[in-house]
């Protein structure tokens, strides 16, 4: 009997040994990356390690395709509670260094709603605005009623009340406020038209929207994000009367990105703060603290991101369609990454996906 109980015994463990997935391999080169002095390297999409394809592997089909103007895509994945395991880590995945070479890519064609994660080509066009001379960051935008509507995050800005562009900027990249994101729009156009200071109370702030969204648009094309189709500043699905339809996108496009935005001198103050303090419209200091828990000096309460060293950026997005997403950036030993996780069923799924990809990313591009 004891024999017996022992052999039981040894092959119960036997068994749960060989189902353990296997561990991560910290230092690896990231599956899809070009191998030093090697060919030409192939096409790198969708290559995996085992290690990659246990963390990544959705455990039900891939959902479908998003269309670009129909309605929310079905979510295989609900989302998780604090503790609780993924269905479904993502939609679309990448990362690549700041050449553009890819280093890990898992349907990253596949379309999303990137969500908050739309304020990125915002934040671009105002910066690229300000580098022009169109406007500068210490002139006041004025909020109209439509931006006053937006739900949040906000800054509760009310319509006639200004803030300056840089606070705007900080409020859009910290605290995801979507009324600020709709002011620098509104503002961002109006200079755009020739006009000259503040947005005036009798301007219509929603065909300035409509302008700026337009401007968005063209601007992913010149980026080469075809997959791409902007129909907010802010990343919000659309009201029950708005005939617009979603913000679109992919991990890939958001990728072109956020390589743009990276070259940009300045850009990373905005991005890199885990919190900041600014003048709200009515006069008021007010506190921003970021989403983002990846950055040095953040703190998540919820246990499901730690900071990482050399983190500066960029965005996290969610709604209830669009799942959780992020695009992130770091740099070690001055070689930089760029990671984008979208539509993930939860903010547990999104943070082990993106903070996995990035760690291996930051690995790799250290010992090349």
């Amino acid at each position: 009997m004891k024999k017996t109980g022992f052999l039981a015994l040894g092959l119960i463990l036997a068994g749960l040994l060989l189902a353990a997935p296997p561990p991560i391999r910290r230092g690896a080169l990231i599956p899809g990356a070009a191998r030093p002095a090697a060919a030409p390297a192939k096409p790198a999409a969708r290559t995996t390690t085992p290690a990659a394809r246990s963390a990544a592997k959705p455990s039900a089909r891939p959902a479908a395709a998003v269309p670009a103007r129909k309605g929310p895509p079905p979510m295989t994945g609900k989302p998780a509670g604090k503790g609780k395991g993924p269905e479904v880590p993502y939609r679309s995945a990448i990362a690549v260094d700041e050449s553009g070479r890819v280093l890990f890519a898992d349907k990253e064609n596949n379309s999303s709603y990137p969500a908050s994660v739309t304020k990125l080509m915002t934040f671009l066009l105002v910066l690229e605005d300000i580098q022009a001379g169109a406007y500068k960051l210490t002139d006041r935008a004025a909020a109209s009623v439509y931006a006053s509507t937006m739900e949040p995050s906000s800054v509760g800005i009310k319509p006639g009340e200004t803030m300056t562009i840089e606070d705007l900027l900080y409020a859009i990249m910290i605290k995801s406020a979507n009324d600020a994101a709709v002011v620098l729009a509104e503002h961002a156009a109006w200079a755009k038209s020739g006009g000259k200071g503040p947005l005036p109370a009798e301007q219509k702030g929603k065909a300035m929207v409509e302008a700026f969204v337009a401007r968005m648009n063209a601007r992913a094309r010149e980026l080469g994000m075809n997959a791409t189709t902007y129909a907010s500043p802010n990343g919000l699905p659309p009201g029950l009367q708005e005939k617009r339809g979603f913000d679109t996108s992919t991990a890939a496009d958001i990728a072109k990105l956020c390589r743009r935005i990276v070259q940009i001198p300045g850009a990373l103050k905005y991005t890199s703060s885990a919190s900041k303090t600014i003048t709200d419209g009515s006069g008021q200091k007010a506190g921003l603290t970021t989403h983002n828990y990846f950055l040095p000096g953040s703190h998540d309460k919820d246990g499901c991101a730690r900071p990482i060293e050399g983190c500066d950026g960029l965005k996290t997005g969610y709604t209830a369609v669009s799942g959780s997403s992020i695009a992130l950036t770091a740099a070690r030993n001055k070689r930089r990454v760029i990671v984008v996780v979208l539509g993930s069923a939860g903010r547990h799924e999104r943070e082990a996906a993106a903070g996995r990809i990035l760690r291996d990313a930051l690995d790799a591009v250290s010992i090349w």
